[in-house]
C-alpha cells in the first residue's frame, strides 16, 4: 500500500466534541452517535449552515423552528458553540510526526462559527497542507461528491489516500470510492493505523 496523502476528519478525531450530550439535551431526546450523524446531514437547518447557505443567526432561528424548541436563539448559539472543545490529547504531536512524511488534509463537516472558534484558539490547522471545509465547498460528508472533490483537488488516485473519521457512514462512503478509510476516535488511534502502513 503506497499512501502519500492522509486526510483527517476534525470533530471526534482531532478535536473533542460535546456534540452528543449537548444535542441530546437541546432536543430532549435519546440518541446514539450514528443517530446524530444521520440527523446532522438530514436536518435542513444544520445542512444549510454547514454547506454555507445560511449564517449563524439564521441557523439558530431555523434550528429552533425545525425542532420546535422553546429556547432563545442566543442560548442555542451558545450551546452550539460549546459543542467544539479543545484538541484531543496527542493532536499536535501526531500531526507534527506525520507532516514530514505525508501530504495532510482536513475534511470536515463544519461551519464558520465552529471553524473560527477553533482557529482563533488553537494552532493545529497550521499542520495541514489543505483544508476541505463543508461550508466553503457547499457539500457535506457522506456525499460521494465531497470525496470526489477532494480527490480531484489533490490530483491523486483514491488508493494513495488514507482517511480517518469517527462516522461510520463517512468511512463507508470513502471506501466506496477506493479510499483507504478507517473509523477512529482519537489522534492515537489514527497513528496506530498509520504505523501499520508499509
Amino acid at each position: 500500500m503506497s499512501i502519500t496523502h492522509i486526510v483527517f476528519d476534525m470533530g471526534g478525531v482531532l478535536v473533542e466534541l460535546q456534540w452528543l450530550d449537548r444535542v441530546k439535551t437541546l432536543l430532549n431526546s435519546p440518541m446514539t452517535l450514528e443517530d446524530l450523524h444521520r440527523l446532522w446531514v438530514s436536518a435542513r437547518s444544520t445542512a444549510n449552515f454547514e454547506t454555507g447557505r445560511i449564517d449563524f443567526e439564521a441557523f439558530a432561528m431555523a434550528f429552533i423552528e425545525e425542532f420546535e424548541l422553546a429556547i432563545a436563539p442566543e442560548r442555542l448559539q451558545h450551546e452550539f458553540l460549546e459543542i467544539v472543545q479543545a484538541p484531543l490529547p496527542g493532536c499536535n504531536q501526531v500531526l507534527s510526526a506525520l507532516k514530514p512524511r505525508y501530504h495532510l488534509s482536513l475534511l470536515s463537516n463544519t461551519n464558520p462559527a465552529h471553524y473560527e472558534r477553533l482557529r482563533d484558539r488553537y494552532d493545529f490547522f497550521d499542520y495541514f497542507d489543505r483544508l476541505f471545509l463543508s461550508y466553503q465547498i457547499g457539500l457535506m460528508k457522506p456525499s460521494a461528491a465531497i470525496f470526489e472533490h477532494l480527490l480531484s483537488t489533490l490530483n491523486t488516485p483514491a488508493d494513495t489516500v488514507a482517511f480517518f473519521d469517527d462516522g461510520l457512514r463517512n468511512v463507508e462512503a470513502a471506501r466506496a470510492l477506493g479510499i483507504h478509510a478507517y473509523c477512529v476516535d482519537s489522534p492515537a488511534a489514527a497513528m496506530a493505523v498509520v504505523e501499520e502502513f508499509s
